[in-house]
């Protein structure tokens, strides 16, 4: 019985959680163009930036990173949608996830079209950085706004961890318990 609670506390304990997050921060931005306000944190709001240093066609593909407070985890279904202001097909780019701002990992290339992102399962780490890098030479994506869907939860100990803790603490308490009636008696 106490396996099977250890198992399911474990279980439910590790699984994302379901709560939307803005990016907070923009971290860097490398030939770039900025439309409406230039920002790309917090929630949509019609200004955001083109991933190139000019507008359609791009003379050099841009990029740029942004924070999120609150890391992001791999959940199930979609993990970041990313609000691009007018998609076509011919928009490319690819999204790299970090959880130290250093090490980048490539979850994929897409279009702008094709909606919400799933990390799946390329990265199990808390996402702190995600950077969206242009790789299209017709159009250049446009984005408002990052949302990430699922925040990471912390390190859950395996089963036979939760077992062990479960029967130290059992031995602990049977233990303080014999001292105690030994010294009453």
């Amino acid at each position: 019985m106490a396996v099977r609670a250890a198992v399911l506390l474990a279980t439910l304990a590790a699984a994302p959680v379901a709560a939307s997050s803005s990016a907070d921060t923009l971290v860097s931005a490398i030939d770039v163009t900025s439309f409406g306000n230039g920002l790309v944190t917090g929630a949509p709001d019609g200004g955001g930036l083109f991933l190139s240093n000019t507008f359609d066609p791009p003379d050099r593909l841009g990029q740029f990173t942004v924070d999120f407070l609150t890391p992001l985890g791999d959940g199930p279904g979609a993990d970041l949608r990313l609000h691009e202001v007018i998609g076509s097909c011919s928009e490319l780019f690819e999204v790299r996830v970090s959880s130290d701002n250093i090490g980048f990992t490539l979850i994929g290339g897409f279009n702008a079209t094709q909606g919400p992102i799933d990390f799946g399962g390329v990265f199990g780490g808390p996402v702190s950085c995600v950077r969206l890098v242009n790789a299209g030479t017709v159009n250049s994506p446009d984005f408002d706004a990052l949302e990430g869907l699922h925040a990471y939860r912390g390190v859950i100990p395996e089963p036979a961890s939760w077992v062990m803790l479960i029967a130290g603490s059992g031995l602990a308490g049977a233990s303080f318990r014999r001292r105690r009636a030994a010294a009453t008696a």
